[in-house]
């Protein structure tokens, strides 16, 4: 049983990846982009190393998406206090962006659940939830 229900994770990460990036590409977007974009609108502005915690990826990984990010005009990087840091957020095109294409996800994801009780659908993320907690 175990093994199984990890083996379906898998593969339904897989397939819902490959899935959601056929659906963004309508908006010139893939999986990885959409996270960071998603990310920022929820917390206005960050710094790489936030954005890698966040979604548990390599700092060079996130940089050279967002650098893509930036040259689409998608994000900016601003320069903080801290010499070190920039801090990054959407432009007014990103934003622009990020409302299509969350339509876009929004739709995607509810064709997804249609049909699963709402019981189940928090009962799954309650498990993964907790699972996710284990992993950190």
């Amino acid at each position: 049983m175990v093994q199984s229900f990890f083996q379906r994770n898998l593969q339904f990460n897989r397939s819902f990846k490959k899935k959601l990036n056929e659906q963004l590409m309508k908006v010139g977007l893939y999986h990885s982009q959409w996270s960071i974009i998603y990310y920022l609108k929820q917390f206005d502005t960050t710094t790489l190393v936030e954005i890698s915690n966040y979604l548990d990826v390599e700092k060079p990984t996130i940089t050279r998406t967002v650098n893509r990010l930036e040259e689409q005009q998608l994000v900016v990087k601003i320069p903080s206090e801290d010499k070190r840091e920039r801090r990054i957020q959407l432009t007014g095109k990103g934003l622009a962006l990020y409302e299509e294409a969350k339509q876009i996800v929004d739709a995607f994801e509810r064709s997804l659940l249609t049909g699963i009780p709402d019981d189940d659908q928090k009962k799954t993320v309650e498990v993964m939830q907790l699972l996710l907690e284990k992993l950190k």
